[in-house]
């Protein structure tokens, strides 16, 4: 067997086993990969869910934000007495 042939039978090899971890990995986290579109779908479902709750959660947190200045401003704007 010449030099060449070696180096291709273990670049050949090395991808084999490369491929064989990663599958193994991917089993172990939970995904399925007899089936990457659907595995793909539901990183898309994981990342829109993410993205959607941490809008709602800065919302949420910008909302109470206001209510507790407005009812700062409103304490401090009663003690004034307005007009006549």
């Amino acid at each position: 067997m010449t030099e060449n042939e070696l180096r291709a039978l273990a670049l050949k090899s090395g991808k084999e086993g490369g491929r064989e971890a990663a599958r193994e990995v991917l089993r172990a986290l939970g995904v399925d990969t007899e089936h990457p579109l659907e595995a793909q779908k539901d990183m898309h479902f994981l990342r829109d869910l993410r993205r959607g709750t941490s809008s709602v959660k800065g919302k949420i947190i910008n909302t109470i934000v206001g209510a507790l200045a407005l009812a700062g401003l409103y304490r401090l704007l009663s003690g004034f007495k307005w007009g006549g």
